[in-house]
């Protein structure tokens, strides 16, 4: 069964793929890409387990190959040749390490919105997937009202009101427990190849993969992750003031301002 995606604009224009984060689905992408659609071709991809790709689960001991696999066979179907990935948090992630394992000439740039590039030691890994296994568990077995009310709660959603929470909780309400469980643990961090060798390797090439990365002026967490990569001289990096760890819907004026100006 195929991903489901959506397709919208000119095919002969250059083409954007969008793949969203955790608990979200092509939707997130909506009023940026309305800003975009006149200029460029945007495919927005449902995530295994997400959207209307709800039904689809991709195995726990190799999650990010099948996801890649999948993501490809969309591309295929959809004849695209040339394309710039853009990708936010989990979606970031998947496409960071898609880059890393395909090798796609056809990649032209990645745009990567609140991307964690991998952990390095094994001691890290092992207590991110506990943490991952113990959100699994209540995603399967809580309600989803309540798993939500307990994943907005974490320090790294402070940045919303209680007011932004909840339009947030219900928009994302319609997501079914199991489905989320199943892709929280098969593309956990802990399972993510640390992309820095990939990165270093990328920018000694005589002609690097162009990488952008963005994080929220507020997010504090991924503020201090970005200056792993500052010594990069192919990676931009891109702070946005005023913005929480969900740029694109924040501000997705700023965010379709922000591709324009790169890739127009």
């Amino acid at each position: 069964m195929p991903l489901y995606n959506q397709a919208q604009g000119d095919p002969q224009s250059p083409t954007l793929v969008f793949l969203h984060g955790f608990l979200g689905s092509r939707h997130d992408w909506s009023e940026t890409i309305d800003y975009l659609k006149k200029d460029f071709y945007c495919v927005c991809i449902d995530l295994p387990g997400h959207g209307d790709s709800i039904a689809i689960s991709t195995p726990l001991d190799n999650g990010f190959k099948a996801t890649h696999a999948l993501i490809k066979d969309v591309l295929d179907d959809l004849q695209v040749k040339q394309y710039i990935l853009i990708g936010y948090s989990l979606g970031g992630r998947i496409a960071l390490d898609y880059a890393r394992s395909q090798l796609d000439e056809n990649l032209k740039a990645l745009v990567l919105e609140s991307c964690h590039t991998g952990y390095t030691t094994e001691d890290e890994k092992q207590m991110r997937f506990a943490h991952d296994l113990d959100w699994a568990k209540r995603f399967a077995t809580q309600s989803t009202m309540q798993s939500l009310h307990e994943w907005y709660d974490q320090n790294i959603f402070n940045d919303l009101s209680s007011e932004q929470k909840n339009t947030v909780i219900n928009k994302r309400s319609h997501n079914y427990g199991v489905c989320l469980a199943n892709t929280l643990l098969s593309t956990s961090l802990a399972k993510q190849t640390d992309a820095l060798p990939f990165l270093q390797k990328n920018a000694a090439h005589k002609k690097p993969l162009a990488v952008y990365y963005c994080f929220g002026g507020n997010d504090t967490k991924f503020k201090t992750l970005s200056r792993r990569l500052r010594d990069f001289s192919n990676i931009q990096i891109t702070e946005f003031k005023g913005s929480g760890h969900n740029i694109h819907q924040q501000h997705p004026l700023q965010y379709a301002q922000f591709i324009k100006q790169h890739f127009k």
